[in-house]
């Protein structure tokens, strides 16, 4: 079944010695619009393009994941460490931020809310 939109949240990883990131993708929701105002009303277009600006605006504010060589919480490292490594290693940063154990050229990792209309 279709839908309106879709809500991406993912965490974006960015190294010391490096302008490219990786993007690790968690979860895809759809969503659905709920628009009520009659169509025939002189205002609909402005009020509709209004809501739909509101609707995809991000409601989830970054969430800082990894900093300053650690993670910001036990709980955060417990919940991504393994899949981080995962995506890492299909890149090939595998080894040479795990093998060394260290993740020291791992700038930050934040978790981002992005929202876009189906196309």
């Amino acid at each position: 079944m279709g839908c309106d939109y879709f809500i991406s949240k993912f965490l974006e990883i960015k190294f010391v010695n490096s302008m490219s990131e990786i993007t690790i993708e968690l979860e895809i929701d759809k969503g659905y619009y709920s628009f009520s105002l009659d169509e025939d009303d002189p205002m609909y277009d402005e009020k509709y393009t209004e809501y739909v600006e509101k609707i995809l605006y991000r409601r989830m504010e970054p969430i800082l994941i990894y900093d300053l060589d650690q993670f910001t919480s036990k709980k955060l490292e417990d919940k991504y460490r393994v899949r981080i490594e995962e995506e890492l290693e299909k890149y090939n940063k595998y080894r040479e931020v795990v093998e060394r154990k260290e993740w020291k050229d791992i700038r930050e990792i934040v978790k981002r809310e992005v929202r876009y209309e189906r196309e």
